[in-house]
């Protein structure tokens, strides 16, 4: 038997949903509320499986009570009752969360217990997994440099019910321990909704984000406290953490060793988010890439004066790869051949430089005109 509670102002629309539940033979209704106040010191003691939540609730409405019940580590599934279509059916026609429009429809309240009865566990598995990866001491891999992508425990892999859901975690995950306002979140990644709605949409997220970290093996990953959204502190490292902790270390040393740039570097795969247009992210990315273009052309410099050529070369080239109109890269570049003999190459990569800078309506500096002009006379 599925264990409900329900929370509703209006007694009638309550008595309703609790006749159609219990003639299905397949609920137990474990307690009920007519405003959120109340439910919340109610769904302790009831300790239910699924709660159904009006949405349109004075005081405290039902999308708050969820954000509720989810700070306070209330584990139900979640179900909104609504008598607005515009929104709830587009929110919450997936697997995880559902919806019931009102008037109640018996065909369509089946359908919601035959996804409850799929997606509830009992008490003793839940406590097995989220077991799991406390006794391993293994804390998921998070990749944010390219494709977004989470694992757990034996490499099982996070797969993404949502672009939304993708999206939500890899702000999260970006800011690290950083608490996340609400509104801040739903003004990022729902710009042109209406709020209600949107927050509506970030709600389902949030609980398919919840459930797949659960069944990854990580219990109450995701918190809510003082209307703002994190991830548990300690909980993850990601790769970006791992890069950017590595180039602080480089550029905090005024010499830093040709190693410790080389390390730093090998931590870059590529930009954040690259399949994705996130434009929330645009500044880190800038930022990022900035950093870690710093970092390739001091290495480049390091190998110059270590004379060490084809090392400069191999970095200038990826440097360019990156930022195809680095005027200094195209200089060490242009040094690295001429010091190994291969002026040709050194004209041909000043031929390149033109010719990029010549689609940005400018020419080359002077400067690299009069490193170029040397090279040749040489």
């Amino acid at each position: 038997m599925i264990r409900a509670f329900l929370v509703d102002d209006e007694e009638h629309a309550l008595n309703l949903l609790r006749l159609f539940l219990e003639r299905t033979g397949e609920v137990e209704v474990v307690g009920s509320a007519s405003n959120g106040f109340d439910a919340m010191e109610r769904l302790h003691a009831a300790n239910p499986d699924v709660a159904f939540l009006d949405i349109e609730m004075p005081g405290m409405n039902g999308l708050e009570l969820a954000e509720r019940m989810g700070s306070e580590n209330l584990r139900a599934q979640i179900v909104f009752v609504t008598a607005y279509d515009q929104y709830a059916i587009s929110a919450f026609d997936r697997d995880a969360v559902d919806y019931l429009l009102k008037p109640l429809e018996t065909e369509r309240l089946a359908k919601t217990i035959q996804r409850l009865k799929r997606d509830t566990r009992r008490p003793e598995e839940s406590a097995a997994v989220s077991a799991k990866p406390a006794a391993a001491g293994h804390a998921p891999n998070v990749r944010l440099m390219g494709e977004i992508a989470v694992e757990g425990v034996g490499q099982e892999r996070l797969r993404w019910r949502t672009g939304k859901e993708k999206e939500l975690f890899a702000m999260l995950a970006l800011r690290g321990q950083e608490r996340l306002p609400r509104d801040l979140i739903v003004d990022a990644l729902w710009p042109d909704e209406h709020y209600q709605k949107a927050k509506v949409y970030l709600h389902t997220c949030v609980s398919f984000l919840r459930k797949d970290l659960r069944q990854l093996g990580y219990e109450d990953a995701l918190k809510y406290e003082g209307e703002a959204y994190y991830l548990t502190p300690g909980l993850l490292k990601t790769d970006y953490d791992c890069l950017t902790g590595a180039i602080r270390a480089a550029k905090s040393s005024a010499e830093p060793e040709t190693g410790e740039l080389e390390r730093a570097l090998s931590l870059y795969q590529a930009p954040l988010f690259r399949a994705e247009d996130y434009v929330w992210a645009e500044e880190d990315n800038r930022k990022l890439e900035q950093a870690v273009s710093e970092l390739r052309l001091e290495l480049a410099k390091r190998c110059e004066r270590n004379a060490d050529w084809n090392r400069l070369i191999a970095v200038a080239q990826e440097q360019l790869a990156a930022s195809p109109y680095d005027e200094e890269a195209y200089r060490l570049l242009m040094k690295g051949y001429s010091a190994i003999g291969k002026h040709d190459e050194v004209a041909r990569v000043y031929l390149q430089l033109t010719e990029k800078l010549g689609e940005l309506g400018i020419g080359p500096s002077e400067v690299t005109r009069r490193l170029y002009g040397d090279i040749k006379g040489d």
